[in-house]
């Protein structure tokens, strides 16, 4: 025990003389108070930080580059350093923080960093630059500190290019000297930042790096550097308000994201907690149903929250969890319909260059804004939201569906097609090549497997089966006119009979409303020749361009869209006048005014063997000449197609009109809209010559 006490003495004592050596006092350092760190400003422009006092704080030491530069007396006011004298040409990045000190405290941490910049960044133009989106590991070393991009110097390079994308400026792309970039002077506050860097090559084509995330707010670093993309909204797992939890539910809908844990921010809890109560969470539960009531969607799930608290109503980071019945669409049924091929669509009826086999200049290849995609629905809306697919491997739905739209492309586009010619087209490829699953409409919703498994809900409904519902003609209808550079959305709401889906597509700088669903479900026909055999088309569909190209108010009556403030955002204020504007031969427009008119049409629909077309009767013509709004319409209907098949030389056949719609066809006219069918023709009359009928 004796000698463990000198043992003990002993160290004592070589402390002691150990502090003494030093010159300060052991204890008092021990405990003395740390001082508070400074929050410094940078004046680029004048090449100067600013900051406030800290208390007690009587001297600043200012390091440049982790070297000690300067010191700074304490002011009461603001302090602040110019350090023009401690640049030079060849150092390009400074990065600048201040130590506060005082006697009898301990010195600060370290204040925030700055960074100055030499070699102006300057924004260059985004549009029509060429993207190249597969050597994404061109630059090396892309990181991102304290509000300053950087990267590994490429010898020989000159000029970097940095593409920047935030919700408060959108599509950036910027031009700098040096390997480094600034981004800060051009967004807000608490705000994400997806960044991509990159050179441009010898034939004008940017190469860009893979995605980097930043984000202005660290208030919370856990949650703030997890981040998420949906519908053009970069975010954060730090939510502030119920439109960022709309967001993010959103997003996990799409994606089928399981569990998420986020952190709500303590307004936003109190807030809910304000307008729902506390009681056994209510707030929380509220907010996340209201989150998921937020967008009208196609899916089968259930919804709880984890990581809750009994004692304390108000914790911050809770777990979101989905429970999804399905991921992906794994079954099919049958179809109750067949497509009437006496219709032609229009790529079929012109003749333009046609695309090669391994044609790959499609615009949503090279998109500077990237998204990774594995699954069908993650492809459409990675596309409709302006980015690029990336697929991590060839074996992913996303990746074949991909594939198989590009086939689509190449086949029914031609690069001499108009924006108008490429969208028919494409509205007349999902018109002729799908029909409506009736049998998924009757099915019961509870049955298993999820209604949510079958394919009509998705793409593959329309490019595998060729069955679908609105789901999957409005989704196919937005990947497809993207693809080609032609902006459409799918808006998504109510109409008389449920939910619905349709697409709003942009053309010469306005915005129209097409509804594939409506216009393809032309079932009921009359016939009003009077000879011939009787016809079923009950089972049929049409090409009809009832619900191709127009106005809100045109639908206004029969369709709300769910988010109205999306939709109102693309006013679609026109109506493209299809019928006056398109032709059957090339000379004519589809609207029929008189008898020789239509005995015209009629010609040259034997002509030219095309059986089935679509055109609007002039109401003062059906009015005048076919008394449309009486009671003898039909026998007036019969007289005029037995008169016009007399003189078209098919006494013995049918003229079958499905329809009809009553809307504007032009200015200053309204039509009827029927679709004109010749069926159970005489062999004689399919067999003559165009040279005969010429004649």
């Amino acid at each position: 025990m004796k000698k463990k006490l000198i043992t003990i003495l002993s160290l004592v004592i070589m402390l002691f003389s150990v502090v003494g050596l030093t010159g300060c006092s052991f204890f008092d350092n021990w405990f003395k108070p740390t001082l508070d760190s400074p929050t410094i400003t940078l004046n680029s422009d004048d090449k100067k930080i600013t900051w406030q006092a800290v208390e007690n704080a009587t001297e600043y030491d200012v390091y440049i580059n982790e070297e000690c530069v300067d010191t700074v007396l304490n002011s009461d006011t603001e302090n602040y350093y110019v350090f023009a004298s401690k640049i030079n040409e060849e150092t390009k990045l400074y990065k600048i923080y201040v130590i506060a000190k005082a006697n009898k405290y301990n010195d600060s941490k370290k204040s925030n960093t700055v960074t100055y910049l030499i070699g102006a960044s300057t924004q260059s133009a985004l549009e029509n630059v060429k993207v190249e989106n597969v050597t994404l590991s061109f630059i090396n070393n892309v990181k991102v500190e304290n509000n300053v991009v950087t990267w590994d110097a490429k010898e020989n390079q000159d000029i970097y290019y940095v593409f920047m994308y935030s919700n408060s400026v959108g599509e950036q792309l910027f031009e700098t000297k040096i390997n480094a970039f600034d981004y800060s002077s051009y967004v807000s506050d608490d705000e994400v930042v997806m960044l991509r860097v990159g050179v441009m090559d010898s034939n004008a084509t940017l190469i860009l790096s893979d995605v980097v995330y930043a984000n202005t707010c660290s208030v919370q670093p856990t949650y703030n550097s997890q981040y998420f993309f949906v519908d053009g909204y970069l975010g954060d797992y730090y939510i502030t308000d119920q439109s960022e939890l709309n967001k993010l539910a959103y997003y996990m809908f799409i994606n089928r994201i399981e569990e998420v844990k986020v952190y709500f921010a303590s307004d936003y809890l109190q807030n809910l907690a304000n307008s729902y109560g506390t009681k056994e969470h209510i707030h929380l539960t509220t907010a996340v149903n209201n989150a998921c009531a937020s967008f009208t969607e196609t899916c089968d799930y259930d919804t709880s929250l984890a990581g809750l608290s009994s004692l304390n109503p108000y914790k911050n980071d809770i777990t979101i969890k989905f429970i999804f019945a399905c991921t992906e669409p794994t079954e099919k049924l049958s179809a109750v319909r067949t497509q009437n091929t006496l219709d032609t669509p229009y790529y079929e009826t012109v003749n333009y260059e046609k695309r090669s086999a391994d044609y790959d200049n499609f615009a949503t290849n090279n998109k500077p804004l990237i998204q990774y995609v594995t699954t069908s629905e993650q492809l459409y809306h990675a596309v409709e939201s302006g980015a690029t697919p990336m697929f991590l491997t060839t074996d992913c739905s996303a990746y074949k569906l991909y594939s198989k739209a590009k086939d689509v492309l190449r086949t029914i586009i031609s690069d001499q097609m108009s924006d108008y010619e490429k969208v028919l087209s494409i509205f007349d490829y999902i018109s002729y090549n799908s029909v409506y699953d009736d049998n998924i409409v009757s099915r019961d919703t509870k049955a298993e497997p999820s209604f949510t498994a079958f394919t009509s809900f998705y793409l593959e409904g329309v490019l595998y089966d060729g069955l679908s519902v609105c789901d999957g003609f409005s989704k196919t209808f937005s990947l497809l006119c993207n693809m080609e550079g032609i902006d459409a959305v799918r808006i998504t709401g109510k109409v008389k009979g449920g939910l619905h889906a349709w697409n709003k597509v942009k053309l010469n700088g306005n915005w129209y409303i097409v509804d594939i669903t409506w216009t393809v479900t032309n079932t009921d026909a009359d016939d009003f020749s009077s000879g011939g055999e009787a016809v079923n088309f009950n089972s049929k569909e049409f090409l009809s361009y009832k619900y191709f190209l127009v106005s809100d108010a045109f639908v206004s009556t029969t369709h709300t869209a769910s988010d109205t403030d999306r939709n109102e955002s693309m006013p679609a204020n026109n109506e493209y006048y299809f019928y006056a504007v398109s032709t059957y031969d090339g000379l004519h427009n589809r609207i029929i005014s008189s008898d020789e008119e239509f005995e015209d049409l009629v010609n040259y629909m034997l002509q030219h063997k095309q059986y089935g077309i679509e055109v609007a009767f002039d109401e003062k013509y059906i009015t005048l000449a076919l008394n449309r709004y009486t009671e003898l319409h039909d026998a007036e209907m019969s007289s005029a197609c037995k008169k016009v098949k007399t003189a078209c030389g098919f006494p013995d056949g049918n003229i079958l009109l499905i329809g009809t719609t009553v809307r504007q066809v032009s200015a200053n006219t309204k039509g009827s809209i029927y679709n004109i069918n010749l069926i159970n023709l005489p062999e004689s009359v399919k067999n003559i010559s165009t040279q005969s009928l010429a004649a």
